[in-house]
């Protein structure tokens, strides 16, 4: 193996270490909430949204998460108490999803635990040059 393709292998493993790293500290830091990591980022969809509804095709294209089946991930949140669904009066056929008051202040706590749980987003551990470079590196991996 040359040397470009070995360190592309290495900085191929760290990236997926890395993710498993984040994936587990998330994990942890909002278990105590009764959440899951997807269900964590519908909430966070739903908060930038708020009070606006967002429907549910909206909110499965923008989750950053696995694609979990939507419909079973709303069902969840719904139980809990933490959305709500309505038809829509426009379009009979669109679903629009909304926070509740619960929900609400459930996604603030989690989202904050999962903050300090990351060190503020990395702010302890990357500087914002390095954010923005690392942000623009992984951008082009995806492209």
């Amino acid at each position: 193996m040359s040397d470009s393709s070995s360190i592309h292998a290495l900085a191929y493993f760290n990236l997926l270490k890395t993710g498993s790293w984040v994936e587990e500290r998330l994990k942890k830091a909002i278990k105590p909430f009764n959440l899951t990591h997807a269900q964590l980022n519908a909430l966070y969809i739903l908060m930038e949204s708020h009070p606006k509804p967002v429907c549910a095709n909206e909110l499965k294209n923008k989750i950053l998460v696995n694609n979990p089946d939507i419909t079973r991930l709303l069902d969840r949140l719904v139980s809990k108490g933490f959305v709500y669904r309505d038809t829509c009066s426009e379009n009979r056929r669109k679903i629009d999803i909304s926070l509740t008051d619960n929900g609400k202040s459930l996604f603030l706590k989690a989202h904050d635990a999962a903050k300090k749980a990351l060190g503020n987003f990395f702010e302890k551990q990357i500087t914002k040059e390095e954010a923005k470079e690392l942000r623009r590196i992984l951008h082009k991996i995806r492209a």
